[in-house]
């Protein structure tokens, strides 16, 4: 039998969970949160509530697992600086073009110049991975605004937007864009559309599309975020960086054998060639679940919480969201040298993909 909402809520706080009616669709993936889709971020208005909690106006938070960003774009939001470490090349270039200041002038007429070569093609001999997983049309496409990206100062904004069509582009179902295993060549079912649906075979109308709604995002987020805070990308592993001096922690780490996230972007590496550091995930999901899986992505967060604990004042916040449904956590903080103070949870009523059921998460307020 299905729990009735009241039971559901009961044991929630309520300012951390939001109905579908309470929170659409456009409203999480406001400006630059859909600059690319991201599987696995948590929504920004959680980060905003949880930063008005924890944090002051001026104050600096550190992220050591920060994804997409989503931290980093709600500090900017809320008068905070904030600096985001991220082990995968691809979340820290999403993170960087996310948050950089812009030249306004410059970044329209680079985008609007790019915007109208959308469609020159690539000649020679494509890469592997590209002829596999795109149909011709839309491989040479795809190379073909690579090949012009490094003309325009922009150069960084222009890679997400080829990252975000190919993405797109893929010969996959249009239902399983997170995790395809392998090409869709002939027409199928597609449980999204609940029609028979064909294999993508161009890319241009992707490329197009994504540059001229990048370019509205970037300046949707210019006009809402502070002027005077800055937000700092560190391509590393948090693990065996020294910090710097920050006021407080707000981070959702990976869950342990979940998602490989440099094979859930493969195709920005191949086609931008990024430095692929799979090996370095805490929670790597080649790892799966064992004991022995659990055991390393235990020692990972604790030794990422360490180091972080080093930069951090005595009683700094430690926010942690994660579905910590093996109870990990509280042995977690305990061996990081951080006591947990408080475990709110949060009803989660989206799901990407093809899932079902109820889902929770917690958040940890560790000190």
């Amino acid at each position: 039998m299905a729990l009735t909402q009241d039971t559901l809520y009961a044991d929630l706080d309520l300012e951390l969970s939001w109905s579908e009616r309470e929170l659409p669709e456009r409203d999480r993936t406001r400006h630059v949160h859909r600059l690319h889709p991201y599987l696995g971020k948590f929504i920004p208005q959680l980060v905003e509530v949880l930063l008005g909690r924890y944090f002051r106006p001026g104050e600096h938070v550190l992220d050591p697992f920060a994804g997409s960003g989503t931290t980093l774009v709600q500090a900017l939001e809320s008068d905070l600086d904030a600096t985001g470490v991220d082990v995968a090349a691809f979340n820290c270039l999403l993170m960087d073009v996310k948050t950089r200041m812009y030249n306004p002038f410059v970044l329209e007429q680079d985008l609007r110049a790019a915007h109208a070569r959308v469609g020159e093609l690539a000649t020679g001999r494509l890469p592997a991975y590209v002829r596999r997983w795109y149909a011709p049309q839309a491989a040479r496409e795809l190379v073909g605004f690579r090949n012009l990206i490094d003309e325009y100062e922009s150069a960084e904004v222009l890679r997400v937007v080829l990252a975000r069509a190919a993405r797109s582009a893929r010969r996959t179902t249009h239902f399983d864009l997170d995790f395809p295993r392998q090409p869709q060549l002939e027409p199928y079912w597609c449980h999204k559309h609940r029609r028979e649906c064909r294999p993508v075979e161009t890319a241009a109308q992707f490329l197009g599309r994504y540059t001229l709604d990048t370019l509205a995002r970037l300046k949707e987020f210019a006009r809402v975020r502070s002027r005077e805070r800055t937000a700092t990308v560190i391509h590393g592993d948090v693990r065996e960086l020294k910090l710097r001096r920050f006021d407080g922690v707000l981070t959702s780490p990976p869950y342990p054998g979940l998602i490989d996230y440099h094979e859930q972007h493969r195709y920005a590496y191949e086609l931008l060639g990024l430095d692929d550091l799979r090996e370095r995930e805490v929670g790597a999901a080649a790892a799966g679940t064992s004991r022995a899986a659990l055991a390393a992505y235990s020692d990972g967060i604790v030794a990422a919480l360490r180091n972080a604990k080093k930069a951090l004042p005595e009683h700094a916040p430690v926010v942690i969201v994660v579905n910590d449904r093996r109870d990990l956590y509280p042995e977690i903080l305990e061996r990081a040298g951080l006591r947990l103070e408080e475990r709110l949870r949060r009803h989660v009523n989206r799901r990407t993909g093809r899932r079902a059921g109820e889902f929770f998460e917690d958040v940890l307020i560790a000190r």
